[in-house]
Order: structure tokens, then C-alpha cells, then sequence
């Protein structure tokens, strides 16, 4: 039992081990969601670089997920599309396209570029702008008169600057 306190030098030793111990890393973006309706340019939902979203195709047959982001010319991004990395229950297989800012033109497209079924876009911004994102079934895309509406197509959706 001690019976005087610890001296200041030993303090200032225990608090250098204890900072050394601390976790320094910064804590993961928060995680939103997507809110429907957002099946058209018109009705997307913002997506911001650094903050991914969840969202699920289903709800209706032949759903598309839209969403939106700005970006300065000559940027370099990538977005990704996880289903079963992120919820072990997804069905999901996703097809993703980048749309440039007057919203029917195809940038990029992608099924399976990611880890398994899942969809990975690199591209470089070429105009400034605001750009669209689709997210859909594969299903929907191969096959024109096909439905996909289960409650587990769910998916996350990133854009970084890489």
C-alpha cells in the first residue's frame, strides 16, 4: 500500500505507454442511406465523395436507384458498388453506370469488376458538372422483361478520389 503519491515522473511515463497504446485512426464515414423515391435524374439522391450509402433495389419490378454528384474536371474517382461484402443475405448482383451531367449519356458501366459479383468503376471526371449514378439488378439490365423486387438486393455505394 503506498502511502505518498506516485511522482510526477513516473505519471508522465504511463501517460506516454497509455497515448502510444491509443487507436490513432480516424473512425469510418457514417453510413447513410438512400431514400426512394430515386428513379429518375430527376428524383437522385445525392452521393458525396468520402460518404458511402446503403440502399436496396426492390420495392417495385424493375427498380434503378439514381444518384448524383458533383465534379470539377480532370478528377480521378472510383465508385464502388458492394452487395455481399457488406450483407452476407444479399442477392444482389449489381450493374452500375456513371452517367455524364445531362443524364442519359453512358461514361462508364460496369457488372463484376469488384470482389465477386460486385461492381468497381475507375474513371476520370472529363467536364464539370453534375453526374449521375444508376444502380440496378443485373437481372434488370440482361433481360428487358425480367423483375427483381426481393427485400435482399441490398448494396452499399461509394465514390472516393483515388
Amino acid at each position: 500500500m503506498l502511502t505518498r503519491p506516485p511522482s510526477p515522473l513516473l505519471l508522465l511515463a504511463l501517460s506516454g505507454v497509455l497515448a502510444a497504446c491509443t487507436d490513432t485512426h480516424p473512425p469510418p464515414p457514417a453510413l447513410g442511406n438512400e431514400t426512394e423515391p430515386n428513379n429518375s435524374a430527376a428524383a437522385a439522391n445525392a452521393l458525396s465523395i468520402g460518404t458511402p450509402l446503403s440502399g436496396k433495389v426492390a420495392e417495385q419490378p424493375r427498380d434503378v436507384d439514381f444518384y448524383k454528384f458533383s465534379a470539377a474536371a480532370g478528377e480521378r474517382l472510383k465508385l464502388t458498388v458492394r452487395s455481399l461484402s457488406v450483407d452476407p443475405q444479399s442477392t444482389l448482383d449489381p450493374y452500375v453506370q456513371v452517367l455524364l451531367p445531362d443524364g442519359f449519356t453512358v461514361l462508364e458501366k460496369d457488372d463484376d469488376s469488384g470482389a465477386g459479383l460486385e461492381s468497381e468503376l475507375r474513371f476520370n471526371v472529363t467536364q464539370p458538372g453534375t453526374y449521375f449514378v444508376t444502380v440496378t439488378s443485373f437481372r434488370l439490365h440482361d433481360d428487358e422483361r425480367a423483375g427483381d423486387d426481393r427485400t435482399t438486393n441490398t448494396y452499399q455505394v461509394a465514390l472516393v478520389r483515388r
